[in-house]
């Protein structure tokens, strides 16, 4: 990986969305609040981020805006899933209530920001194992590009369908990618192309549409084949090893 050299430490903000209702994994806790490791899904998302611009990193890259979307109402609950974080790593952490979409969620984080950074990175609170190197070259990649997201090849051969069901085009496997989160942009550019999103009646799957259709390409880097996002109760096999049965009571 190449580290950019700076004068100056370049401000960054960091939004991770947990403002979701969990209702395709059942049960009575959201699944970025289940315990795992010394916390919870959440708090292990927001730690790995907070460390990643420790140490050396910190030269180049501060964080001036971290930003939690929760349901509404939630408020409360969010901050104890966060597990007091806050006081590990000095770096205060703004807890805002998201909408009816991740879009509009997003974008309520988006407006919340004040620290005037020149990129955001926004992640899915579902993904606890993400890692500090695919934070870094993700940033790394916006800071050259403008956007990127990080994205893996599929592992099935992906074929196009008519609203009928049938195959109208095979798609080449390799020319395809899986993408993930952390997503990563030019944070001004990002908040007027939500703006105008949010005023042109269309629903979009996630930030890089949004940028694409206001703003340009968004460079893909090479994702992670163990940065899943919790979605069925299947998934939490992936947790057995890291849950602390002190964290049950969360």
């Amino acid at each position: 990986m190449t580290i950019l050299t700076k004068t100056n430490p370049s401000k960054i903000a960091v939004i991770i969305t947990a403002a979701g209702s969990s209702t395709r994994m059942g049960g009575s806790t959201k699944k970025e609040y289940l315990p795992y490791k010394k916390g919870t899904v959440l708090s292990s998302c927001a730690r790995t981020f907070l460390n990643a611009f420790a140490g050396e990193y910190s030269k180049r890259f501060i964080i001036s805006d971290f930003i939690v979307t929760c349901p509404q109402g939630g408020a409360e609950a969010c901050k104890k899933a966060l597990c007091n974080i806050e006081a590990e790593t000095k770096i205060p952490i703004k807890i805002v209530e998201g909408a009816e979409t991740r879009q509009r969620s997003v974008y309520n984080g988006l407006l919340a920001v004040k620290g005037e950074p020149a990129f955001v990175l926004i992640h899915d609170g579902a993904r606890p194992f993400i890692t500090k190197n695919l934070i870094l070259s993700t940033l790394e990649a916006a800071v050259n590009f403008g956007a990127s997201v990080p994205g893996i090849v599929p592992t099935d051969t992906q074929k196009e369908i008519d609203s009928e069901g049938f195959i109208v085009r095979h798609l080449v496997r390799s020319n395809l990618r899986a993408v993930q989160t952390p997503q990563c942009f030019e944070f001004s550019r990002l908040l007027k192309a939500h703006g105008r999103a949010a005023q042109d009646n269309r629903e979009y799957t996630d930030d890089t549409e949004i940028w694409g259709e206001y703003c340009g390409r968004v460079k893909i880097v090479d994702g992670d084949v163990d940065n899943i996002k919790i979605t069925y109760p299947a998934d939490l096999e992936r947790l057995s090893g890291g849950i602390d049965a002190a964290a049950e009571n969360l």
